[in-house]
């Protein structure tokens, strides 16, 4: 079990000492100390950038793709008060010479918070109150790739618009067939995830948990609910008007682009094409290349979907492909979308 980080240990590395209290707080809670023992290789060159590591005690070297030293990292010098070639990709390899310790702290999240502090956006105690759990919450949310391409200004927007609702076990949070209403994050409990289906016995889809968000796929596509959200457990929940998660969240995530530049992308080797619509309507109108996976099944088929690649979402109309769009940007995927759906075959 790995040890809880204490804020204090902030005090003298850059640029975790430049947070507010209130966001070092937050970010200790995801952070962790890694035991390294001597010849243990912490990251190789061209790894992701994960974590930020900081070097409280030992020594790490820095080394290229063959093994070569380039620097040394010495805990109590200098050069260990910053994040260990932290450019990403990684350009260096990195293995410590002794068994050392190693502050490791979630990359994206710090990103995130430098961001709000330096903008003055963000306070956690502001937006969590007295709820010890929101700060949790709050901080998983914010680990969602969705929500970190999120401009600053309109996360803080959204976290102040946000209103909190509780609700006991049993209560059907949002029901399959009814228009869409808000966008809704769990604070605390499980909801199960049921979709109706005629003639049979519902169908679990999914349990959701503290961090886990639903309810978007109504509010992008103005349909109505294609499934009911009920309460496992008592839960405390917050959520977002319509309006609200169009203008703030929904709109900056589109990232929509013109057909012939999606074209020109696909046709160069740059990007992939992914068609959430109907099998029926693939087979009256393929398009060749593309990848088909309908709307209804791309949280159930994602494995089929590789994080390296670029897709270009396409459906008829461009409203599928905007709900395509955010489920894949929660989940991590480079996509983009055809701005108003594909033209007509020729």
């Amino acid at each position: 079990m790995s040890e809880a980080v204490s804020p204090n240990l902030f005090a003298g590395l850059v640029p975790l000492n430049a947070l507010k209290a209130e966001s070092q707080a937050t970010l200790a809670k995801k952070a962790s100390l890694i035991d390294a023992a001597a010849g243990q290789l912490l990251f190789r060159i061209g790894e992701e950038v994960a974590t930020a590591l900081f070097v409280l005690k030992g020594s790490v070297q820095l080394e290229d793709a063959q093994g070569k030293v380039l620097a040394v990292v010495r805990a109590g010098e200098p050069a260990a008060a910053h994040r260990l070639a932290h450019q990403a990709p990684r350009k260096v390899g990195a293995r410590a010479i002794e068994p050392s310790c190693l502050l490791a702290v979630d990359a994206s999240l710090l990103d995130v918070m430098l961001t709000w502090d330096q903008t003055g956006a963000f306070e956690v105690d502001e937006l969590s109150a007295d709820d010890d759990t929101s700060g949790d919450w709050m901080a998983r949310l914010l680990q969602m790739p969705t929500f970190q391409s999120v401009p600053p200004a309109n996360l803080q927007a959204m976290f102040m618009r946000m209103e909190q609702v509780n609700y006991g076990a049993g209560h059907v949070v949002v029901k399959q067939g009814d228009p869409g209403d808000y966008f809704y994050v769990v604070i605390e409990g499980r909801c199960v995830v049921t979709r109706e289906v005629p003639n049979q016995k519902p169908v679990r889809l999914a349990e959701l948990e503290a961090g886990s968000c639903f309810g978007e796929e109504a509010l992008i596509s103005e349909s109505p609910r294609n499934a009911t959200v009920t309460l496992l457990t008592f839960g405390k929940l917050t959520r977002l008007a319509k309006a609200d998660f169009r203008s703030l969240l929904n709109e900056p995530l589109a990232r929509k682009m013109k057909f012939a530049e999606a074209k020109r992308q696909v046709d160069g080797g740059q990007a992939k094409w992914l068609d959430v619509r109907m099998p029926t309507e693939v087979a009256a109108a393929p398009v060749a290349g593309a990848i088909n996976i309908p709307l209804f099944m791309l949280r159930m088929k994602l494995s089929l979907l590789d994080k390296h690649i670029r897709y270009i979402v396409f459906c008829d109309s461009g409203r599928r492909s905007s709900v395509a769009v955010f489920i894949l940007s929660q989940k991590g995927y480079n996509v983009s979308m055809v701005d108003g759906g594909m033209p007509p075959s020729k």
